[in-house]
């Protein structure tokens, strides 16, 4: 059913803040249950990919961390850089999905086929997502996409708009 999952970083993979040390050092939160999806999708043959609006050291971790098939940090717009991507790379987009939870996110939530945000995000962006997750942002998103795309709808959670 799904060949690729794209992912946005900030309020999908962590829970969307920054945490701040007492010596002004940013931090950022990810649940690792979602680290085992991720791995779990690669091992079950799907392509993992993260377009992400944000262009810093935590998006050099993460390429580092996960080695996506398909990375881009500093994206400004999502859906253009998606229409590009899927032309070169011929991509199927009806076998592909992503996951985003933010306002920049909803022309790509409305253009894929199987798009998903999390529970605790604005009705105008649940709205525009075809399935909203039971998990809220950083906290097993990744994981309840996962059981969908590898068990199917039928055995899913995840609420359907």
């Amino acid at each position: 059913m799904i060949d690729i999952v794209f992912f946005d970083i900030d309020g999908v993979l962590t829970d969307g803040m920054v945490y701040i040390d007492h010596e002004g050092h940013e931090s950022k939160r990810i649940c690792f249950d979602d680290i085992d999806a991720i791995f779990e999708l690669r091992r079950n043959g799907i392509k993992i990919g993260f377009i992400t609006g944000e262009d810093n050291n935590f998006c050099l971790y993460v390429k580092k961390r996960f080695s996506p098939d398909y990375f881009i940090s500093g994206c400004k717009d999502k859906l253009v850089y998606f229409k590009e991507l899927a032309k070169k790379e011929k991509i199927d987009v009806m076998k592909t999905c992503f996951v985003g939870d933010s306002q920049k996110d909803v022309p790509l939530l409305q253009y894929l086929a199987y798009t998903f945000s999390p529970f605790d995000v604005d009705e105008e962006i649940k709205s525009a997502a075809k399935f909203v997750t039971n998990a809220t942002k950083g906290n097993g998103v990744i994981k309840e996409v996962a059981n969908f795309i590898l068990n199917g709808i039928k055995d899913s959670n995840i609420g359907k708009c």
